[in-house]
Parts: C-alpha cells; sequence; structure tokens
C-alpha cells in the first residue's frame, strides 16, 4: 500500500473513529441518567 493512501486512510478514520466515541459516550451517559443505576454484577444478572 502506497505510503500517501495510509495518509489519507488515517486522516479520514481518525476523525470518524473520535465521531462515533464521543457521540456512542453521549448515548451511554444519557443510558446511565434515564436508567436505574446497576452495579456490575446487577448489570450481568440483567444482560443474562
Amino acid at each position: 500500500m502506497p505510503t500517501h493512501d495510509v495518509i489519507i486512510g488515517l486522516l479520514i478514520a481518525l476523525p470518524v473513529a473520535f465521531i462515533a466515541g464521543r457521540y456512542s459516550n453521549r448515548i451511554a451517559f444519557f443510558h446511565a441518567q434515564t436508567e436505574e443505576k446497576l452495579t456490575v454484577p446487577e448489570f450481568l444478572k440483567s444482560r443474562q
């Protein structure tokens, strides 16, 4: 893969990954506020 392809890929992938991470954190934070807060063992039990 030529070097410029790697650079272009990083320029596209890094902002997309950053935005996706910010967006998913906001969703997770919103869910934590609206739902009752569970401890880790309770959360694992509720997933089963």
